[in-house]
């Protein structure tokens, strides 16, 4: 989540280095979908948690909305992946297990609320940023297409996030 730029960075830096093995497609195009994949799995599990977890409906029902968006989104994200033979990675990374894992210790207090969308917050700007470097600069038409079509419904996620925060009292903002 908060890690999910530096994690996109590490990707495309590892991916842009000598491996010896030509890749399905550009090396920067199969790292965005192994990020983005790896964000969306991410979103899928802080949404479910915000909805066990949090004490805010406003929180509970963005939780909702992320896990349905990010599901559709991954879906589209793994067929491309398997159509354009690019393997995606099996899990979230660490660090974003491990972001989950502090803000669960939290859970259903206010504290967990302001936590889980400061995080979500951040996830969702560094998402915009990498979507928008991939629609710009991506080399294979179809991922470039992708980036676009999942900016609106990012963009959306992060109005809903700061909806939110504007709604939570304010020693908890």
């Amino acid at each position: 989540m908060r890690h999910r730029a530096t994690t996109a960075l590490a990707v495309l830096t590892l991916a842009m280095g000598p491996t010896g093995t030509a890749l399905a497609t550009d090396a920067l195009d199969d790292a965005f979908l192994g990020a983005v994949h790896q964000g969306n799995m991410a979103e899928i599990a802080a949404g479910g948690d915000a909805q066990k977890n949090a004490v805010s409906m406003c929180v509970r029902e963005t939780g909702k909305v992320l896990v349905r968006d990010h599901t559709l989104l991954d879906k589209g994200v793994e067929e491309l992946g398997r159509k354009l033979k690019v393997a995606l990675p099996r899990s979230v990374t660490p660090k974003q297990e491990q972001e989950l894992k502090e803000i669960r210790k939290k859970a259903r207090t206010r504290a967990y609320d302001n936590l889980w969308l400061r995080a979500q917050d951040t996830a969702h700007v560094q998402t915009l940023d990498l979507l928008d470097a991939e629609a710009a600069r991506g080399k294979d038409a179809t991922v470039r297409e992708a980036a676009r079509k999942a900016r609106p419904i990012v963009a959306k996620h992060l109005e809903m996030v700061r909806d939110c925060m504007m709604h939570m009292p304010p020693r908890h903002r």
